[in-house]
């Protein structure tokens, strides 16, 4: 029976891609690593046969142990903790494994804002779009150049040829949508978004609003995971792994100014604002409202998902941002228990 070990199943990303696992293949040997015991029982009242690993990303012995007895890692926990990584890494290059593992790993679009972010570009548009094939060398090129910044991506790219396990990265834009995992449902850039919106009565956007990031809903990210693991079953490799195994799963863009301006319209139509109006913020203001909220609503990460459509038949099938918007404006204003 093939063994998949997870990690952050207990979060936005991790919760909804173990629910898409169990529903494509139920009948799999499911291990996942949670640090909270309260989380760890939420995750085994749902799916009762995942095996739960009590530890979290610095228990090394255990990620390496784990990753030494699975035939799949998928590591969905975090995107830049390297002690973690080098542990999963020892464990799927251990001695005595049969053959190698394969390792499925988040990553994250920023990298596609480092530009951005070192001309201090912030609200600015940009007509760069990146491309997860023919634009995979510019993509590696990227990680490399700013491997300080981007060193899980780095280490994973930059393993020895020798014993080396089947790896994928999936770099995901802005992810929305409610997640559909027992804890975390929440995404990041665009509730945020309507929480400031509606606290401060009034829209916000970094500068002129012009930067722009793709998007994609958290199902068509989990679906890629599905289609991965899927061709692990099937043993069909292919092009699909390694330094290949770059995928993009953007399916839209839209300007964070008019993102902005459509929160903005559906917190007045709640009644939770005067007007739908934006006002300009700095990047420094930006931060001051949300974490990196500079970069997350102020740089361009435009991206064009061809390897997986190409490669796993992978169609992006959630609504639209623009559709999500609403129920997204609303939850936040529920759990400000102002609706």
């Amino acid at each position: 029976m093939t063994r998949i070990f997870l990690t952050g199943a207990s979060g936005y990303i991790g919760g909804d891609v173990l629910y898409a696992l169990k529903s494509a293949f139920p009948g799999l040997q499911y291990t996942a690593l949670l640090r909270d015991q309260d989380k760890a029982h939420a995750i085994s009242k749902v799916y009762p046969d995942v095996r739960v690993i009590s530890g979290d990303l610095d228990s090394s012995s255990i990620l390496e142990e784990q990753a030494r007895e699975a035939d799949i890692v998928i590591h969905t926990a975090s995107s830049n903790h390297i002690k973690s990584v080098e542990a999963i890494a020892r464990g799927l290059t251990a001695p005595g494994r049969s053959k190698p593992g394969h390792w499925i790993q988040i990553s994250g679009a920023s990298v596609l804002s480092i530009p951005d972010i070192e001309n201090n570009a912030f609200g600015e548009a940009s007509d760069k779009v990146y491309n997860d094939l023919d634009g995979a060398d510019e993509l590696q090129n990227l990680i490399q150049r700013y491997s300080a910044k981007r060193v899980v991506d780095n280490l994973i790219l930059s393993l020895s040829p020798a014993n080396r396990p089947k790896t994928a990265l999936i770099f995901p834009p802005i992810i929305y949508g409610r997640g559909r995992g027992p804890i975390n449902q929440r995404s990041i850039q665009i509730p945020e978004l309507a929480r400031v919106t509606i606290q401060r009565g009034q829209g916000v956007q970094v500068g002129k609003g012009d930067s722009t990031w793709s998007n994609v809903h958290v199902s068509d990210v989990s679906s890629i995971f599905v289609k991965l693991v899927e061709k692990v079953l099937r043993n069909e490799d292919g092009e699909l792994w390694n330094e290949n195994g770059l995928y993009f799963p953007g399916s839209g863009a839209v300007s964070f100014g008019a993102i902005s301006t459509h929160v903005a319209q559906e917190v007045k139509n709640l009644g939770l604002a005067d007007s739908a109006s934006v006002a300009e913020i700095s990047h420094g203001e930006a931060d001051s409202l949300t974490p990196h909220g500079g970069v997350l609503w102020g740089t361009n990460a435009r991206q064009v998902a061809q390897r997986a459509r190409q490669f796993l038949g992978w169609v992006p099938a959630g609504q639209t941002l623009e559709e999500e918007i609403p129920a997204t404006v609303l939850a936040e204003a529920q759990k400000l228990g102002l609706k």
